[in-house]
């Protein structure tokens, strides 16, 4: 009976389905079937370019469980394209592959005596490696069994003098620095005068008398003060054994090949890991860098793999910085990435604990997909698409990210926002859920008027720009320029985002500035965006940007400001509720639910919105002057009626607040009533059947078709 059950067990395995296998148990000499798999990827793809020479149907390569140490990025070329076929790389039925480029780090001795620079609560705790064989010289990401160590980190500082500060020079407060014997594995980490980028920045040199440390790499903005919080500690050193001193960090010095660390838990360090890549896969075609035409790699398809343990981008001097540097043009620094690709696709993948981005589709891509992956604890961006620079080669779009759940991204470069579309166009980011983030949840961006006229090599967006087919430098307007925005007819829809923007200022939830016309942000649920500031909002057109329409969004429960709107853009039939107080300059300010910072508004409307507040005091919306509009932005240039504005606190607010619109023409048919929302204290804002909504054609929003669909993580 026993060998009968045995036999039954053997039958019902599921038949091969696959074209060829791969195991970390199989041989690459081997034929590549599910009884004699081959051991490595690149070995899978060599056979299929044999095979697919010879068939018309679909190929399929299933990959075992089980982890496989990469060494060196496994490329897929146009040998690599499925013709009028797909070819998938896809985990065996069941199982977990998992693709890492670690080196085990062994070895480990109690460090005796301890430097004379450690800190004393360090003694006794810290052990040391030497560097094993095939370890990079520098790297800037360790794993243990829990994920990312972070490094040694000193004490956050202010520039002892925020005048002489400049983009390569920090003048540090005294006794913060020193002369390192092993300078080149000392790094300066700032936020350069603006709260919304982090440089990680290499020293050159460092001047003990002037206190003057100097990097060999500029940072984005003179590193002064932050703007607007000038008493927040914007910067700090990484990678010394002076900061060592908590569990969990670690320094290298790559003079002595050795790595310093205090573990998470007492005894022996175990199971610590140091990365080789950057990028694992990349999907590469043939890019024609200064011409008009490509070669895409085509009908490529990865399902149900997991990656885990990258290294960390750093700025490089050659690097081209989109917006603000929060990425770079064209760069091998993601897990896997597109460069030159269509249909082609990543679905089902879990990517975690690696220390730069997840994805990202570069210059041409159209037509792919990204759906239904998991990101979470990342040093970086979880999904970029990124085109060619300005000018007439509009080669990215129409590519789906949907279903997507994105989290604690940004653990190293803490600008990183969960979804980052530049110039790329006519693409659906729908369904995706955004957690846990410290800065913006989406950003849609591109490049604005100011910097065609910009002479020089500045990093950041002028290196992007392709003169040679938008012209020389010159001041140009919108209108000329707006050819060469590809960033347009995006539809950002149905996605929840929360608890973003948690450590940086100056953000959003969802992002758009440096864009073409068209662009859509519809029925998105943001909320929990609490960051105690009032640089913050849920939704933000910025500088310049127009022709966007902001309809049907949830935003509820945010610090600050609910939305920034500029220009001729709309905002329609959103419900924007309970905005709390932010902070500035230590002091509380009002919560503003809708701001219009930058005019004139001719063409735009905000219509059939709903403000509410539970409190006691409020700024329904908020007119100001700023630099672009000296006169000031005002909500009559738009076409501005059928709202409500209810202060449930205080409903005297609302009444008298919709009054003096009236008064100056405007909001003619709104009202200051009671929404009646069914249960507004806990988030329910649907309409009782008696809400004064219905009268005035405001569309009830569905939350049920918002975020990741059934089925999903």
């Amino acid at each position: 009976m026993k060998h009968l059950l045995l036999s039954f067990f053997i039958l019902i395995i599921p038949a091969s389905s696959a074209d060829f296998y791969v195991s970390p148990k199989g041989e690459n000499s081997g034929p590549g079937t599910l009884a004699e798999p081959f051991a490595t990827l690149e070995r899978a793809r060599d056979a299929v370019r044999k095979l697919k020479s010879q068939t018309d149907k679909n190929i399929v390569v299933q990959i075992r469980g089980g982890e496989y140490r990469l060494g060196r990025t496994t490329v897929f070329g146009l040998k690599d394209s499925g013709k009028n076929f797909t070819i998938t790389y896809e985990a065996f039925p069941g199982e977990k592959p998992v693709f890492s480029s670690s080196l085990d780090l062994t070895g480990w001795k109690k460090l005796d005596p301890p430097s004379p620079f450690l800190p004393k609560a360090a003694h006794g705790k810290i052990w040391v490696a030497k560097l094993p064989k095939g370890s990079p010289e520098r790297f800037y990401t360790l794993y243990d069994s829990q994920g990312l160590l972070p490094r040694a980190r000193s004490k956050g500082f202010i520039p002892a003098d925020s005048k002489a500060a400049s983009r390569t020079q920090f003048p540090y407060p005294e006794g913060m620095m020193r002369a390192w014997p092993n300078l080149d594995d000392v790094e300066l980490v700032v936020r350069p005068h603006h709260a919304w980028i982090v440089n990680i920045l290499p020293l050159q040199s460092i001047d003990t008398q002037k206190q003057i440390a100097t990097t060999s790499v500029a940072a984005t903005y003179a590193m002064k003060h932050l703007h607007f919080l000038p008493r927040t500690k914007s910067a700090w050193i990484e990678n010394v054994i002076d900061a060592l001193d908590e569990p969990g960090e670690w320094v290298l010095n790559s003079q002595e090949g050795k790595v310093y660390l205090w573990p998470r838990v007492d005894g022996p360090p175990e199971d610590i890991h140091l990365p080789r890549l950057k990028e694992y896969f990349l999907i590469e075609g043939q890019n024609d860098l200064k011409g008009p035409t490509d070669k895409p790699v085509r009908n490529l398809h990865f399902k149900g793999l997991t990656f885990t343990r990258g290294e960390a981008d750093r700025i490089k001097p050659d690097d081209k910085g989109l917006q603000h540097d929060w990425q770079f043009h064209d760069k091998a620094n993601a897990l896997i990435r597109f460069r030159g690709a269509e249909n082609c696709s990543i679905e089902s993948c879990h990517f975690l604990h690696s220390g730069g981005t997840a994805i990202r589709a570069d210059l041409h891509s159209q037509k792919n997909r990204f759906i239904s992956n998991h990101l979470e604890h990342l040093g970086g961006t979880g999904i970029l698409v990124a085109g060619y620079g300005p000018g007439t080669k509009d080669v990215n779009h129409h590519n789906l990210i949907e279903n997507n759940h994105i989290h604690h991204v940004g653990k190293i470069h803490a600008h990183s926002p969960g979804i980052f579309l530049w110039q790329s166009g006519e693409n659906r980011v729908a369904h995706n859920l955004i957690h846990h983030t410290p800065y913006s949840g989406i950003i849609v961006s591109g490049v604005m008027t100011q910097f065609f006229s910009k002479k020089g090599n500045s990093r950041e967006l002028v290196r992007t720009i392709r003169r040679h087919e938008t012209g020389p430098p010159k001041n140009a307007t919108l209108e000329e320029i707006r050819p060469f925005l590809h960033s347009h007819d995006n539809r950002i829809e149905y996605n929840e985002i929360h608890h973003v923007m948690q450590e940086l200022n100056d953000g959003n939830g969802i992002y758009i500035r440096g864009c073409g016309a068209g662009n859509i942000i519809r029925r998105n649920y943001l909320h929990d965006l609490l960051a105690p500031t009032v640089m913050q909002s849920s939704i933000r057109t910025d500088g310049g940007q127009r022709d966007t329409l902001i309809a049907e969004n949830l935003i509820y429960r945010c610090t600050a400001q609910g939305m920034q709107v500029k220009l001729n853009n709309r905002a329609i039939n959103n419900i924007i509720a309970d905005i709390r107080p932010g902070t500035h300059k230590g002091e509380e300010r009002t919560p503003m639910f809708l701001k219009l910072y930058e005019g004139p508004l001719t063409g735009g409307a905000y219509q059939k919105n709903i403000f509410y507040h539970p409190g006691k005091e409020v700024v329904f919306y908020q007119e100001t002057k700023n630099f672009r509009t000296p006169v000031g932005a005002f909500a009559k240039d738009a076409d501005t009626d059928h709202n409500i504005y209810f202060c449930a606190g205080n409903p005297d607010v609302g009444k008298a607040f919709l009054a003096q619109k009236q008064s100056e023409g405007i909001d003619k048919h709104s009202l200051a009533q009671d929404p009646l929302f069914v249960d507004p204290a806990n988030g329910d804002f649907s309409f009782q059947p008696n809400s004064p909504a219905f009268e005035l054609g405001i569309t009830p929003l569905d939350l049920s078709k918002v975020g990741l669909r059934k089925g999903t993580k």
